[in-house]
Order: structure tokens, then sequence, then C-alpha cells
């Protein structure tokens, strides 16, 4: 009977990370479900691949799990020839959690729309900074793509400190702009630190319904979207599989929970094994796309 012990939930990214915050919110609650301890172990080296490739090799019984990402398993393999694993043939998708779409934002004194920051921008063209949680990731790309986009230059200025070192120079006016998640930037959008400009994907964000998308802004083509799901090592056994889908859906229809994803502003999306395969493979043909773009710009 599942389970039959404590689990082990990986984040390959950060604890101050929008994956992190939903992992958490999902792994409390599972707990209280199946009587067993789930503990978050957060595995951010090695761009979240070191991560993702202990998931990969746990035993597959569903106590080890993975909380992945388009960074997982659609830019790392874009980016990264030779991965320590394989985002298809090693897990088997449990069920897509939902979308946390990056916000392009500015300092709180910035330009009040996408239109003024790309004049801004012409003006001064490669003086504009722009920053990120590190290379290679959606902050990063994000961003480079509405300069490929544009025909725009934008300097890249990346943080070791990763999300947080980002939002706080932006804060305190010591680079232009960022792409972040919605659930980390939501909160500083909301106190008046940092000012969001437009939603860096294809729909709109229900926390800030004004907010247009970029391609609304005036951006065509613009789309990035950011999904989150649950994954479990191939070869979980496929009862094993549908009762943590099962459990997984019933509890991100807690009311508690709801409103806690829908404060932060995540777009609840969850769809099972075989439709969330499709959404990756539709994700993985999108983002191999913004790369090449943004190579090539």
């Amino acid at each position: 009977m599942f389970p039959e012990r404590p689990i082990d939930l990986i984040v390959p990214f950060r604890e101050d990370s929008a994956s992190d915050f939903v992992a958490r919110l999902i792994a409390a609650r599972l707990a209280q479900t199946w009587g067993q301890d789930i503990t978050v172990h957060n595995h951010p080296r090695e761009g979240a691949t070191g991560g993702v490739t202990l998931a990969a090799r746990a035993a597959p019984d569903g106590h080890t799990l993975l909380l992945g990402t388009s960074t997982t398993h659609c830019i790392a393999p874009a980016l990264q020839a030779q991965l320590p694993y394989d985002p298809v043939a090693d897990f088997l998708p449990i069920s897509l959690i939902g979308w946390a779409p990056n916000l392009l934002l500015v300092p709180q004194k910035g330009p009040d729309s996408v239109e003024a920051l790309l004049a801004l921008a012409r003006e001064r063209p490669g003086m504009l900074t722009y920053a990120s949680t590190g290379s290679g990731r959606t902050s990063q790309f994000s961003a480079a793509l509405l300069g490929a986009l544009t025909g725009v230059k934008l300097a890249h200025r990346p943080y070791a400190r990763g999300r947080t070192g980002g939002l706080q120079d932006l804060m305190a006016n010591k680079v232009d702009l960022m792409c972040d998640s919605v659930l980390a930037a939501l909160p500083h959008v909301r106190q008046g630190e940092v000012k969001a400009l437009a939603v860096a994907g294809a729909l709109r964000c229900p926390a800030l319904p004004g907010l247009p998308t970029l391609e609304e802004a005036g951006v065509p083509g613009y789309a990035a979207d950011l999904w989150m799901g649950l994954f479990a090592p191939a070869r979980t056994p496929g009862t094993v599989a549908a009762q943590i889908r099962h459990d997984l859906r019933i509890v991100l229809g807690h009311t508690d929970l709801l409103h806690a994803l829908d404060e932060r502003g995540f777009l609840l999306d969850v769809k099972p094994g075989a439709e969330f395969a499709e959404e990756i493979a539709d994700s993985a043909a999108q983002w191999r796309e913004i790369i090449r773009l943004c190579q090539a710009a």
C-alpha cells in the first residue's frame, strides 16, 4: 500500500525559488493525506541538473519525486547536448501543476510602459542592463527574447546569489530591468518596490488582471511560458503513479492551497500524465526556438 515510508521531494533549485514555494505547499498537504512525512530537498547545483539526476537514479517506487520545470525538461536539454539524464526516458510525468510566468520588471522610478522602455533602450543601445538569476535560466532568456524580437541591445548581468541579488539591485535602481517569476516578484510589485510592465508569457496573470502580456504591449510573437509539474522515476508502477496523481489532484483543490497559489499569481492547470507529456513536448519546441532566437541576436 503506497506510501510505505516517508517521501523525498527533490526541488533542483534554491530555497528562495518559485519551485520551492510550490513544492512546500504541496508537500505539506500530501503529507497530511498520506500520513507520511515528505521532506523537500533543494539541489540547485550544476544548473539544476544535479537534483534532476538524483531523482532519475532513485528507486522507481514513488518514494522519491521531482518537482520539474520548463528549465529542467526543456531548457537544459536545448542548451546541453550531453545531459546526465534523459528528460523523457528517465521520468514518468505524474501531473502538470500549473504555470508561473515571468513578469517584466523595472525599478519603481523606471519607464511606465513597454513602449517607453524600448524607446529608452533604442536611445541607449547596449547600455540598459537586465538582471538574471544566472546564465541559462528563464530570467535570462525571457529578457533576451525581448531584445531579439524588438532589435534592442540589452546588457546581461547574471547574479551568483540568484534572485535575491538581482531583485535587490533592481529595487536600488542599479539595473534597468529584470524578468522574474510572478511567485517571487508579486509581493514586491504590490509593495511598490518594483514596477511590472507586462507578463512575459502567453496569458495574463489573474493576480494582476490589468497587466498586459508582452505581445499585447507591442511585442508580436512574444511567448515564454513556464510550467511546473510532478515527476516520478521511470518504471514507477502505474498503480503508484495513479495514486499519486489522484491524491495530488485532490489536494490541489483545497481552498487554502488554491488561495495561497492565487495570491502569488500561480496559474493552476492540473493535467494528467499523457496530457502533461504533450505539454512538455510543445514547451520543449517553444524553448528551443526561443534559445535559437536569443543566440542568433
